[in-house]
């Protein structure tokens, strides 16, 4: 076994956590699995790194020499891979990676007017988990996520950035023109309580689930979920025949038969973001998928908005959307 760029990002993330348990869980490993690894390293350099005892972990003289040698050596290897980035072919593929949005057509045809002459290889999937797993894998170069409550979305791997473009995004809900909460403004959780929620997909893992069953507990109830199996198709004929409701964005074009209503207490804000492998995707590529993408946003919300009679007087139920970083 030989010392590896890997076993350095783990030594410095030790450091900056001081905890093998918060370091684990920040690299999505277990923390026996961490704390023998940290003992190969230490086996491998020839000494301890660091001092362990109920309030954590404190690197030795021989931790803080190499933790510090190794934040250098890592971020120039940092500026390496981002320099390198310009003198990539214009010609190589951008493998983008999307969750399904309506905004998706407009984007992409904005992506390929600006990337004159790039192939864009493009992936959607409803799940932010598989999404998430093909960025870490190196198999998606860049990706739009919608993500569900900070503490349930799946986090971002080592290596792979990510900045905010639609956030936040509040939750609104689909339900019947008929339900008897149709003609309100606004809806609070509470007076959900009773309802059939039509629960995302299962095995997304995108926390969507979980984050909708904390928001109605928060609220005082649990969540009737059923159907996870569904097609969008099958969802609105439901939310039609009012056998159950759903949460959506606001560019959601909602079919005939349906209304769309703002969550009064913003239990369930959403975010869109950009997550991006940095040595495949220079800085101004990713402005140029971010520009486009809130580009397209802001087309389809302005069609859709004219639609919505809350929505001058709800302004806490509009999105805020960010310039590139």
């Amino acid at each position: 076994m030989e010392l590896e760029l890997r076993h350095l990002r783990v030594i410095c993330r030790v450091a900056e956590t001081g905890s093998i348990s918060k370091a684990a869980a920040s690299l999505q490993v277990s923390q026996p699995s961490l704390t023998a690894q940290v003992r190969r390293i230490e086996a491998l350099i020839g000494g301890e790194l660091f001092q362990r005892d109920i309030r954590g972990v404190t690197a030795t003289p021989l931790g803080q020499h190499v933790v510090g040698r190794a934040r250098a050596l890592l971020a120039d290897l940092d500026d390496l891979i981002n320099t390198s980035s310009k003198y990539l072919s214009a010609a190589s593929p951008l493998r983008l990676g999307s969750v399904s949005t309506v905004t998706f057509a407009s984007w992409l045809s904005r992506l390929e007017q600006e990337l004159t002459g790039r192939e864009i290889r493009t992936q959607v999937d409803t799940s932010v988990g598989l999404l998430t797993d093909l960025l870490a894998a190196d198999v998606l170069d860049i990706a739009m996520l919608l993500l569900v409550g900070e503490a349930y979305a799946p986090p971002c791997p080592p290596g792979v950035q990510e900045q905010k473009m639609v956030d936040p995004e509040p939750a609104l809900i689909l339900l019947a023109a008929d339900h008897r909460l149709a003609g309100q403004t606004q809806v609070k959780l509470a007076e959900l309580a009773e309802e059939t929620w039509i629960a995302p997909p299962e095995g997304r893992r995108d926390g969507a689930t979980a984050a909708q069953r904390a928001a109605c507990e928060a609220a005082g109830f649990t969540p009737n979920f059923r159907y996870g199996e569904l097609g969008e198709n099958e969802v609105m004929q439901l939310i039609v025949a009012g056998r159950g409701i759903a949460t959506c964005a606001p560019t959601i074009d909602p079919p005939r038969g349906t209304v769309v209503i703002p969550l009064a207490d913003h239990g369930l804000e959403l975010r869109r973001v950009l997550r991006w492998r940095p040595e495949r995707v220079p800085p101004e590529v990713v402005a140029t998928v971010h520009t486009a993408f809130t580009d397209a946003y802001r087309e389809i919300l302005a069609t859709r908005t004219p639609n919505y009679p809350w929505w001058e007087s709800t302004p806490n139920a509009h999105p805020a959307i960010h310039d590139p970083l």
